[in-house]
């Protein structure tokens, strides 16, 4: 069984998150996709089907006079459809947004008593947290919203200066180390909001450089990972079009290439709200981290068991 409640330094805080994902991660990714599959499937469904018009219709005439009068008469005829594309979309980037970020750290809440929660146990608990996941976000649009906006402003001013690319990522890492620490503290306790935001504050700076640099490391990783598996499809696309058509670029070629970059933004899509689970998980090992140093959960469960191997 994996160990939640334990000390970690830097090392161990990157090593056990993917020591997790070794141990438990099958049956954390089957309810995952169990929760989630169904509307990130319907999502990208929409987009597919609404890019693939807007790229048909927009290279079918490219080249000809009456091309772009053409493509505005058939929004202008489709604008109802575009829109109700449109909320549905939004609705279920929220809805994913809310369950992607919820779900690992109920999972970990549940995995503290057992080893393989089950979908239907991650569900109820949503079902009676989501009262106070809602309130989180929407406090959160008044007090890490803005400061993230002020962070992100000062950290593009260092990325400009590169001398201060290193300061930037330790405030983008310190700063998202904040805000999930909170949000596990939140859900996990019975504090209010604005005491959970202090109790992340003083877990970040209880141990800062390891919490901050795992963050950070993990950030970079995923950023990676990311990049690499979604522009293969596109880099793929890219020479079979070049080999296959002697260099030329037509309008067939072109809206191949409009449709291989809708296929690679959607695997974008769809790997960052599963290599986001990697840092939502990091994040609550330095979480329960945290919580072992101040509660010794390791000890009591050591002195609760003396004697039982007698019995």
């Amino acid at each position: 069984m994996f160990q939640l409640y334990k000390k970690r330094n830097f090392s161990a805080l990157i090593n056990d998150t993917f020591i997790f994902f070794r141990v438990s991660g099958k049956n954390y990714f089957r309810n995952y996709i169990i929760i989630n599959g169904g509307m990130m499937l319907l999502l990208l469904l929409l987009i597919f089907l609404v890019s693939r018009i807007f790229f048909e219709n927009m290279f079918s005439g490219m080249g000809s006079p009456e091309s772009q009068q053409m493509l505005n008469d058939y929004f202008n005829a489709n604008t109802g459809f575009f829109i109700a594309a449109g909320v549905v979309c939004g609705i279920l980037v929220l809805l994913l947004t809310i369950t992607n970020y919820s779900y690992p750290v109920l999972y970990l809440s549940l995995a503290e008593k057992n080893e393989k929660p089950t979908s239907r146990e991650v569900l109820g608990l949503f079902k009676k947290k989501i009262g106070k996941i809602l309130l989180f976000a929407l406090l959160s649009l008044v007090t890490f919203v803005p400061i993230t906006i002020i962070v992100g402003l000062f950290g593009m001013l260092m990325f400009a200066i590169l001398i201060g690319i290193p300061v930037a990522i330790i405030l983008f890492a310190a700063l998202s180390n904040w805000i999930f620490l909170s949000f596990y503290d939140y859900l996990n306790t019975d504090k209010g909001y604005f005491a959970a935001m202090g109790t992340g504050m003083r877990m970040l700076f209880k141990n800062f450089w390891p919490h901050m640099g795992s963050t950070a490391i993990i950030y970079v990783i995923i950023s990676i990972a990311q990049s690499i598996l979604s522009f293969i499809p596109y880099m793929i696309g890219i020479v079979i079009m070049l080999f296959g058509s002697n260099g030329k670029m037509d309008n067939e070629n072109i809206s191949l290439l409009g449709i291989l970059m809708l296929i690679t933004f959607m695997l974008y899509f769809v790997l960052a709200f599963f290599l986001g689970n990697i840092l939502m998980v990091n994040q609550g090992l330095i979480y329960y981290s945290c919580r072992e140093d101040n509660e010794r959960h390791t000890l009591h469960s050591d002195i609760d068991l003396i004697g039982t191997d007698f019995e």
